[in-house]
């Protein structure tokens, strides 16, 4: 975990390190039902990180559609790095997420994040009717879990691409795997804007989220394989951050 102290003087690097899971990435809910998109075998998308106006970090996605015991299970890769480097102060992150999402929810998740000599595991499964999740920080080993019944989704699913139009506004209750907590997150469908990337135009919905940890606008295009987050604009208890889209490769 990250020492309060260097939260105090660069409070953006938390709400940074929780990229992977914000999007995070949130690229994984499968929903077959959006027409007139083929899903990718594979689709790889790398983002800038950007805090207080300078560029501190880079994101690197890879999501792929597999078959498993005949159902669609979207496997989903991130890794997000950061360095700092001032004339008094240095500062590197490396955190890494992978998740098992299929149509029922997130079946398993895992996310290292390692900071100087500060390291923390989690390890994530659904497993009779509950996500049972084992944590080590430093060593230092416990576990929860949660029944099923008590959220509606994940951090690692993006439910905003159920919405049906403009304007339209819902609150759900979501497992956070980034802060380890239920919170109840409000969502709103705000406006379409339209994002090049690559010279390729991507037709976005802009929907602002809200919970008791963090605010944010996102901008997606749902497809079959779930959603491409072009673009994110956040804030957490600790800082502002920004996150943009630089490539995006489908295969």
């Amino acid at each position: 975990m990250l020492s309060h102290g260097i939260l105090r003087k660069y409070p953006q690097i938390r709400s940074t390190m929780l990229l992977g899971g914000a999007l995070i990435l949130l690229v994984s809910v499968l929903y077959s039902s959006v027409s007139g998109d083929t899903a990718p075998a594979a689709r790889e998308s790398d983002y800038d990180i950007y805090s207080r106006g300078f560029r501190v970090g880079e994101l690197k996605t890879i999501c792929e559609v597999l078959s498993c015991n005949e159902k669609r299970v979207l496997k989903f890769a991130s890794s997000t790095r950061v360095k700092i480097n001032l004339l008094l102060y240095s500062f590197t992150l490396d955190n890494r997420e992978e998740a098992l999402i299929s149509d029922e929810g997130t079946i398993s998740y895992r996310r290292t994040t390692r900071e100087k000599d500060s390291v923390c595991d989690v390890e994530g499964r659904m497993a009779h009717g509950r996500f049972l999740l084992d944590i080590s920080e430093n060593g230092i080993k416990h576990s929860m879990a949660v029944d099923r019944e008590k959220y509606d989704y994940t951090s690692m699913e993006c439910p905003e691409t159920a919405m049906k139009h403009e304007g339209d506004e819902m609150t759900l209750r979501l497992l956070d795997l980034d802060t380890l907590m239920l919170v109840n997150r409000r969502y709103r469908w705000i406006k379409n804007e339209e994002v090049t990337i690559d010279g390729r135009k991507i037709n976005c919905r802009v929907i602002d989220f809200s919970d008791v940890n963090k605010q944010c606008r996102r901008w997606i295009r749902p497809d079959a394989a779930g959603a491409i987050i072009v673009r994110q604009e956040g804030t957490g208890k600790n800082g502002r951050y920004s996150l943009r889209m630089a490539h995006l490769r489908d295969s």
